[in-house]
């Protein structure tokens, strides 16, 4: 009788120790993943924007002109990096007509947002206007056919003209908005059409006039360069271009980026 008593007692003892160990063993592994939590889901990484290019507001298909008149065609591209658009007319660069197409410098960390507009000052019936827009290897176009009115419509648009008073300035090509690494140089282009003398100047983020500066300095195209991008340097940077007609102006909003 006392040896099953002793070995009821036995038992027992055995299965409550086995409870325990196993409570301790499973508060153990908790105390474990506990503690490993925070290392089980490595943080999600950033994000990187792969090249591209796209013309987000392309000119209009088809626009009616007076022959002799002047009108403007528009197109806005957005790319990484930074996009630059060339005009065609009929399939040949504007360079080989009065028009000039020249390329700045674009750092590959760079995305923007940009407006491209050609001065359409002589066209023919059927001409045909092309915003080629490149980010990168990326490339895309869009067209626009010029045709010119009839007679009726023609005399018309010449009376118009004679009474017309001289043009002011148009600024052709800027960025809208430009993202870049900060540490790198950005030059934001402020590219125009003018039919007579004009000058150029910009204004900082502060509004206040760039002039002196050899970090932040105006081209001799027009353009304004930003070498050694600084974080406070974000901000809208203004270009103006005078002639003795009036002035256009245009702004820039920069925003300086972490390297990725």
């Amino acid at each position: 009788m006392i040896n099953l008593v002793s070995l009821l007692v036995a038992a027992a003892l055995v299965s409550l120790q086995c409870g325990f160990e196993a409570h301790a063993q499973i508060e153990g592994k908790n105390d474990l993943d506990n503690n490993l939590q925070p290392n089980v889901a490595p943080p999600p990484k950033r994000r990187i924007l792969r090249p591209f290019v796209n013309i987000s507001d392309p000119p209009p298909k088809s626009v009616r002109v007076a022959p002799g008149t002047r009108t403007e065609l528009v197109c806005e591209v957005i790319g990484k990096p930074a996009p630059h658009a060339q005009w065609l007319k009929n399939g040949q660069p504007l360079g080989d007509y009065d028009e000039v197409n020249e390329i700045f410098s674009i750092h590959p960390s760079s995305l923007a947002r940009m407006t491209t507009k050609v001065v359409v000052s002589s066209a023919a019936n059927g001409d045909e206007y092309t915003c080629v827009a490149t980010a990168g290897l990326k490339q895309q176009m869009a067209t626009s056919t010029v045709y010119t009115v009839d007679d009726d419509e023609a005399n018309i648009f010449t009376l118009e003209a004679l009474f017309r008073k001289p043009t002011k300035p148009v600024i052709t090509e800027y960025y809208n908005e430009i993202f870049q690494d900060i540490g790198s140089s950005a030059v934001l282009p402020c590219r125009y059409y003018s039919g007579s003398k004009a000058q150029v100047y910009w204004l900082d983020s502060r509004d206040e006039l760039i002039y002196g500066n050899s970090r932040i300095r105006v081209l001799p195209t027009g353009d304004l360069l930003v070498t050694n991008i600084r974080w406070e340097d974000m901000g809208n940077y203004t270009c103006t271009v005078k002639n003795k007609h009036g002035k256009d102006t245009v702004a820039t909003f920069l925003y300086p980026a972490k390297k990725q």
